[in-house]
């Protein structure tokens, strides 16, 4: 061990990358398509100064990968200093209860009837009358329904033919961290246009574009298809984005 070393803390560390790769503040910003001020206040230990929600933990990992350090080492150095500033989002969990002896035993019972119950039920219905199939929740779940906004406007919305080969749906998630004015454009319909509070979501299919405007560009956080988008603004900012199906991928979080 050579005199006088001493381990880095992962804001030293990470900053130290940087430097080392010859790269400003900006440049590392327009690697990450983050802003300088986040790439400063991660370098500086001020983690509980960034946006709240899904974004911390995703900004680590980006600014890490992009000066060479290994994300999910560099995340785990800071979760362990900052605990309660990079908390993992809790998972649900469905817990699937233990059926009793008794339980078990009805069930058998009812398996056994089924086939015959089937039976006298296909022989009792008219000839003209084909018995219904009952689908499966996963079949169900595959036929592609048009999504809806949560949220809806004054009149409701107006019925839109869409073609038959309608591309993969591509589903943009707004989640409200703190109260904010919001306006929300879709092709040129007004989807949202209220004040929102703290922990409201609206999810929306994006067509051709969706316009985002707010007073506060920070309280309005995304995600589209699931994958976490990228910081709109800081905080107080006005919010002012425009999100088409031409550009959406420029607008996530890369890992």
């Amino acid at each position: 061990m050579v005199a006088g070393h001493r381990t880095l803390d992962p804001a030293a560390r990470l900053r130290e990358a940087r430097k080392a790769k010859g790269w400003s503040h900006r440049q590392l910003a327009e690697a990450t398509k983050l802003s300088v001020r986040v790439i400063e206040l991660l370098e500086t230990d001020r983690i509980a100064d960034l946006p709240e929600g899904i974004y911390r933990r995703s900004m680590v990992k980006s600014v890490a990968r992009e000066v060479g350090l290994n994300p999910e080492q560099l995340l785990a150095e800071f979760t362990a200093v900052y605990p309660d500033d990079l908390a993992s989002p809790r998972a649900a969990v469905v817990v699937n209860p233990k059926p009793t002896s008794s339980f078990q035993q009805a069930l058998a019972v009812v398996s056994g009837l089924l086939p015959m119950a089937a039976g006298v039920l296909y022989f009792a219905l008219p000839s003209d009358r084909a018995p219904v199939a009952v689908l499966p929740p996963s079949a169900i779940e595959r036929r592609a329904e048009p999504l809806r906004a949560a949220v809806m406007p004054i009149g409701g919305f107006s019925e839109v033919s869409l073609p038959a080969s309608r591309p993969v749906p591509v589903v943009v998630t707004l989640t409200i961290s703190s109260r904010c004015q919001l306006r929300v454009v879709a092709d040129g319909t007004e989807i949202v246009g209220r004040v929102m509070h703290p922990g409201e979501t609206v999810p929306i299919e994006l067509g051709e574009e969706l316009l985002l405007l707010g007073d506060n560009a920070s309280a309005v956080q995304f995600s589209i298809n699931g994958q976490a988008g990228r910081l709109l603004g800081q905080p107080g900012d006005v919010l002012s984005a425009r999100i088409g199906r031409d550009d959406y991928q420029d607008f996530l979080v890369r890992y």
